[in-house]
């Protein structure tokens, strides 16, 4: 799946990081439904497992893209959802609860279900990489390290099973960028992508517009036949 090229971090958008981390947020749901309807028996061994698993989910999914977001000096988009689990993952990496406790809040507390926890996230029906649906604790850990082309490769296959618009559309070349100012270029960036999904989302409103006139035309020259097959019914009705 990965390219041969490096990728230019230099590219690298908001919004490519917005969408890398809805990505992350659907597995993550995706886990825990899977783990949650689990019957294997949950000993400490599959719990040290899990929690090492999870941690490659962060490592590959999240935080390489919110470092790159910092050092850009911007913020990414981040569901309640996430900001919940990256909250418990912050008090496992700095001691302040064990594996085990950390296991209990994340499905305690990090349900896609829950309504309290806002998320955009939608769950598919295939994922690379889906461990959690093998016997994960005995198979011992075999996950490989991801690099950022695999990454959005990953990313690019979970929108694809997604209804179509459910990603934001890719944007043409960003002009005027200033070299040094990170920040201005990521300001350009998205206002281009802005402007170019404005102008998609007007091209596709045109074409369902004549989609639409082009129905209630058919529908108008059906209504004389109708008619006529109304008055012919009544009249079969009443010699």
């Amino acid at each position: 799946m990965s390219n041969s090229s490096k990728y230019d971090l230099t590219e690298f958008t908001i919004l490519d990081a917005t969408n890398i981390l809805e990505y992350a947020t659907s597995r993550f749901a995706a886990i825990w439904i899977a783990c949650d309807r689990s019957h294997m028996p949950q000993s400490p061994a599959y719990k040290a497992s899990f929690v090492q698993h999870l941690q490659w989910e962060v490592d590959s999914f999240v935080f390489p893209y919110i470092n790159i977001c910092m050092v850009f000096n911007t913020h990414p988009t981040m569901t309640d959802l996430l900001r919940s689990i990256l909250s418990r993952f912050s008090h496992l990496q700095t001691r302040n609860i064990t594996g085990e406790q950390f296991y209990a809040k994340f499905f305690a507390h990090c349900s896609p279900h829950d309504p309290e926890l806002r998320s955009t996230h939608r769950v598919v029906l295939k994922y690379a990489h889906n461990w959690w649906k093998d016997r994960f604790d005995t198979l011992g850990f075999t996950l490989p390290s991801l690099d950022v082309n695999e990454v959005l490769d990953m990313m690019a296959d979970h929108f694809e099973q997604l209804p179509m618009g459910a990603m934001l559309l890719p944007g043409p070349a960003v002009a005027g960028q200033v070299e040094g100012d990170p920040l201005l270029n990521q300001i350009l960036a998205v206002k281009a992508r802005v402007q170019h999904l404005g102008d998609s989302l007007e091209k596709m409103l045109q074409e369902k517009t004549m989609m639409a006139a082009a129905a209630a035309s058919s529908m108008s020259e059906l209504e004389g036949p109708m008619d006529e097959l109304e008055e012919v019914l009544l009249t079969s009705r009443w010699p």
